[in-house]
């Protein structure tokens, strides 16, 4: 290995494939009923319990890797092996994890005189699962960390990822729409189209009345935008109906490309609740909304 990789567990890469690929993670936490839960899922049958959960009527919350515990993650990976270390975060436009791996890998650096390369994903989920792909590739190919690192920036101003959250009660609920709002688009079956924009938030960017409308609106974007060679196209489901049916739409208007349908986790999936559905993909356009 040209150097050590890691990640936290929103990237919702099954922790045993993590394992398998020589990829050191950190799961993040998520608390149902007053109980805290690491998020280490490995199989489809954990995601489906979790919204199961979820469609129970029980509201999970999240919470953050603090400084204390990314310094005893980062000291332990660099006892374990030799070499720098890349650490690729959940979006710092989502969460303060990246703020505190940034200030535990400045507090390690100083202890051990090794170099840490905190990566802000700027992405959940499918977002984040691709550039951990591609830090794998740039390991695997030799790539220094430097080097790497400030390929994987380059690689993260591409990813354009685009979601529709399908149950606005749970967005409201957990008091990230208001009631009304929640009601009357429910009422009128208008979905919203989020786009994770160039700082790593989350910007509404379109509303559709039906997931039809969705879902085709979603597809002309990655027909625009996409890079026009063949590469791995990602769709994210909370267990969403919808899925395959965007996949469809993927492969019929791009059938040179893999499209791979994986989990939305317990850390973004308590946010959206059930039925939410995302796309993912490279684009030679820099994010710029």
């Amino acid at each position: 290995m040209s150097f050590i990789l890691a990640t936290d567990t929103s990237c919702d890469i099954f922790r045993s494939e993590l394992r398998e690929r020589n990829i050191e993670y950190k799961p993040l936490i998520y608390t149902i009923d007053g109980n805290e839960n690491f998020d280490e899922f490995s199989s489809d049958a954990e995601y489906k319990a979790f919204y199961d959960e979820i469609r129970a009527g029980k509201m999970p919350t999240t919470s953050q890797i603090n400084i204390a515990e990314h310094e005893d993650f980062f000291t332990e990976l660099l006892n374990k092996y030799e070499g720098d270390l890349i650490h690729i975060t959940l979006s710092s436009g989502l969460s303060s994890t990246y703020a505190s791996a940034c200030t535990a890998a400045e507090t390690v650096m100083r202890k051990t005189g090794r170099k840490i390369y905190v990566v802000d994903s700027l992405q959940a989920t499918i977002g984040q699962r691709q550039v951990v792909d591609e830090a794998q590739r740039l390991r695997d190919g030799g790539v220094d960390a430097e080097t790497a690192a400030a390929k994987l920036k380059d690689f993260v101003a591409h990813l354009h990822t685009w979601f529709m959250p399908y149950d606005l009660m749970h967005l409201k609920r957990g008091g990230r729409v208001s009631g009304p709002a929640a009601y009357i688009g429910t009422a009128l079956n208008i979905k919203p189209i989020l786009f994770i924009n160039k700082v790593g938030g989350l910007s509404v960017v379109k509303k559709k009345i039906g997931v039809d409308k969705c879902l085709a609106d979603m597809t002309a974007s990655f027909v625009r935008d996409a890079v026009p060679e063949a590469r791995t196209v990602y769709i994210a489901s909370a267990d969403s109906d919808h899925a395959e049916a965007l996949k469809q739409r993927i492969e019929h208007a791009r059938p040179d490309c893999k499209v791979v349908i994986g989990w939305i986790g317990p850390v973004i999936g308590a946010h959206t609740g059930c039925g939410a559905v995302g796309l993912s993909f490279l684009s030679p356009i820099l994010r710029e909304i």
